[in-house]
């Protein structure tokens, strides 16, 4: 077979057929419905909230009351904050709304920043190994894991 004919051979295949375009929709159908899924599943929104610290559960409270506290990396302590109070490693937690947010936080990344307020699921800071679950109607005393 001389070159020309390879050319023409290759010219002639079909590089899609008429069943190709089955699989395509089943993979698009699929890929719709998952992301569907994703954003329209019912969830259970919270009515408090815990913080937890290297593994352990350190604070509740509830998401009814608006409030401020500071939680200091070290010690895993969680009080009320004061306006002026000087801190160092740090994460300001703020309640408004029936949401919890991180305000402030002295890590680099600000992930937890940058989470905004939620009224579900976590929040977590890495760098202080923090993370806030917030917990549903039927929510389970805090377990040690």
């Amino acid at each position: 077979m001389d070159r020309e004919q390879k050319a023409a051979l290759v010219r002639r295949q079909k590089y899609f057929v008429f069943g190709d375009v089955f699989v395509f929709a089943a993979a698009l159908l699929l890929i719709a419905a998952l992301t569907a899924f994703a954003f329209l599943a019912p969830r259970e929104e919270g009515n408090s909230f815990t913080v937890w610290y290297d593994g352990r559960a350190v604070f509740t409270a509830s998401l009814a009351e608006d409030a401020v506290y500071v939680f200091t990396v070290g010690s895993g302590s969680v009080v009320r904050y004061e306006e002026g109070a000087d801190h160092e490693a740090y994460n300001i937690i703020e309640v408004a709304d029936g949401k919890v947010r991180v305000r402030e936080a002295d890590c680099r990344s600000q992930d937890c920043v940058h989470r905004g307020a939620a009224d579900w699921g976590e929040i977590v800071c890495l760098p202080h190994s923090m993370r806030i679950e917030i917990n549903g109607e039927e929510a389970q005393p805090p377990v040690d894991y």
